[in-house]
């Protein structure tokens, strides 16, 4: 009984073992593929996270890489907008308008008393020299190319600002300015020959600027003049006091500082103040650091000897008053230049062929200051200077003295007050007032061009298509003057007084895009008798003037260079195209 149970007890045994061992097998056998299994994973997850870890490296270094380039970018992007210019370049056809016209003299005055004209045509009725009739010409106007940024200084509100700009002509080589009627001994497309400067600028009290650059008396009113650069343009007559070619209150100044206020409700104000820097006390020579005469002329403009007796200052300043509001824009400007040296205005008025001031000869061989009794108005030691190391020029009457600059140096200023207003729908209607003076001896008041009291100006454009499409016209007169030098153009004395002139102009222009536009003008300027304002002057390219071709072997004694023809009547067409970047 007791062998049974150990039997059966071993039969179970057996069994359950080798039910056992039937399962272990396979659960053993899955266990250690799991283990593999995990161990594989883990490996795997282990890789993932190493790739996971690289990508997350890549990602860094690609923003990092990308943050430079961006602001690679940026930078760049702000560098290449700094720069600024204008390419302009047109095809003229002027006219003179005086091939008729004939040469004049006066005389002297009894008892020492100014000139008093005389009737007859000089020389039979001598007409002007050389082609002063259609001409085809292509001018490049105001072209330029500049750069402008600015630089926060420190943390602070201020900025530091700078602009350097240089003129560029599109239609001729460089080298120096000098064409038939003004040479000058600026090089053209050298820097510095646009606005030019360094300064500080804040919000909250405006922007000072030191350099080279137009003076508020300009800048105020540029918004009145659609004309600008262009035939027919308003600083024809405005600004320019005497006629011809330069524009005395709209010339770019050296050695100035510019003061330009925020606006406060609408309101704001600019201000100017140039140096003269010239040691002698009438302006006769270049002014330190310059290569041209204060006044924008060089020496020897105005048919002088080598000096700077057309215009040179010793120091100016000026402002504005501007008010702006809705389509409406006020202002007012002032602007005066001190102790004005114009003693260029007695040659040729001293000349022996038109003896018009006391102690002169009726003939070539007498001169004034030969006489006992020369004008103290007259510049004698300079003249027998001169005559004295150049004999010949002095004797053939291819100058004359000039008039003393003690007389002949005042300070002139001028005044404007204007007005525009935009419509909504596309009409500008601009209306501009001027007077000039010169603060001069009644003894001089004869020759005074200077002072004019009345000059206008009234233009109206119209934009139309969106704004592609733009037509203007303007009218501009400039008022009589209380004097004339005669002598230094041709001075009719059947037209004592009559020197004002009108000026009509018509422009149009169409947009292709923002930046190019091209246009189309005409312009006419009608001088009465003894006037020669031209049609160009201030910012177009060649200016069509009242000089004619008479040269040093062709003397008419009025002057010993290009003659000045009172009376002309210029007129001319232009298109051209015109680009801003």
């Amino acid at each position: 009984m007791c062998s049974t149970k150990v039997l059966r007890s071993l039969v179970a045994a057996f069994a359950a073992v080798m039910v056992w061992f039937s399962y272990s097998g396979p659960t053993l056998a899955q266990m250690t593929a799991a283990q593999d299994q995990d161990a594989r994973m883990r490996i795997l997850q282990q890789r993932i996270d190493d790739m996971s870890k690289q990508i997350k490296q890549m990602q860094e270094e690609q923003a990092k890489t990308t943050k430079t380039v961006s602001t690679v970018d940026k930078a760049w992007n702000t560098f290449i907008k700094g720069f600024f210019g204008t390419l302009d370049v047109s095809l003229d056809a002027t006219t003179k308008g005086m091939s008729d016209l004939v040469a004049y003299h006066y005389g002297s005055a009894a008892n020492g008393g100014p000139p008093y004209p005389q009737m007859g045509a000089k020389n039979g009725g001598a007409n002007p020299y050389g082609n002063v009739g259609w001409m085809g010409m292509m001018s490049s106007n105001g072209s330029n190319i500049g750069y402008r940024g600015s630089h926060q200084i420190g943390t602070s509100s201020v900025d530091f600002v700078y602009q350097v700009s240089a003129g560029i002509d599109m239609a001729a080589a460089p080298g120096l300015q000098n064409t038939w009627t003004k040479s000058s001994n600026t090089v053209q497309g050298a820097i510095g020959l646009g606005d030019t400067f360094i300064g500080l600028r804040s919000k909250s009290w405006g922007q000072l600027r030191f350099g080279e650059m137009y003076t508020p008396y300009k800048t105020s009113t540029d918004r009145l003049n659609p004309f600008a650069g262009m035939l027919g343009n308003y600083s024809t007559i405005i600004g320019n006091t005497g006629g011809d070619n330069r524009i005395e209150f709209g010339t770019r100044q050296d050695h100035v500082i510019v003061y330009m206020s925020p606006s406060f409700s609408g309101f704001s104000f600019d201000a100017s103040y140039g140096f003269g820097q010239n040691v002698d006390p009438y302006n006769t020579t270049l002014p330190l650091g310059s290569s041209d005469c204060a006044g924008a002329n060089n020496p020897g403009s105005g048919n002088l000897f080598l000096n700077c007796d057309d215009g040179a200052w010793s120091y100016t300043y000026g402002g504005d008053l501007k008010f702006e509001t809705g389509g409406l824009y006020l202002v007012a400007a002032y602007e005066l230049h001190g102790k004005v040296n114009r003693s260029s205005d007695g040659i040729g008025s001293n000349n022996p062929y038109y003896g018009a001031l006391p102690g002169s000869g009726p003939g070539p061989s007498t001169f004034a200051c030969d006489q006992a009794n020369n004008s103290v108005l007259l510049d004698c030691g300079a003249y027998q200077a001169f005559a004295a190391e150049f004999p010949t020029q002095a004797c053939c009457g291819v100058t004359s003295p000039a008039y003393n600059p003690y007389y002949d140096s005042a300070d002139e200023w001028a005044a404007k007050v204007g007005a525009q207003y935009h419509f909504q729908f596309g009409l500008t209607v601009s209306y501009l007032w001027e007077k000039t003076e010169r603060k001069l001896s009644p003894l001089m008041t004869f020759q005074d061009e200077r002072t004019r009291p009345n000059a206008q100006w009234a233009a109206i454009e119209y934009e139309f298509r969106g704004g592609a499409d733009k037509i203007a016209v303007g009218y501009a007169h400039a008022g009589a003057t209380p004097g004339d030098p005669g002598g230094q153009h041709n001075y009719n004395p059947n037209l004592v007084g009559q020197n004002t002139a009108n000026m009509y102009t018509v422009g149009f222009w169409h947009k292709f895009d923002k930046q190019l536009t091209w246009y189309l003008d005409w312009a006419e300027t009608i001088n009465d008798g003894n006037a020669h304002y031209d049609i160009g002057a201030g910012s177009h390219g060649i200016k069509t003037d009242c000089h004619d071709a008479t040269h040093t072997p062709f003397i008419d004694y009025s002057s010993a260079g290009p003659t000045t023809w009172g009376g002309c009547h210029a007129q001319g067409f232009s298109t051209g195209l015109n680009f801003k970047f």
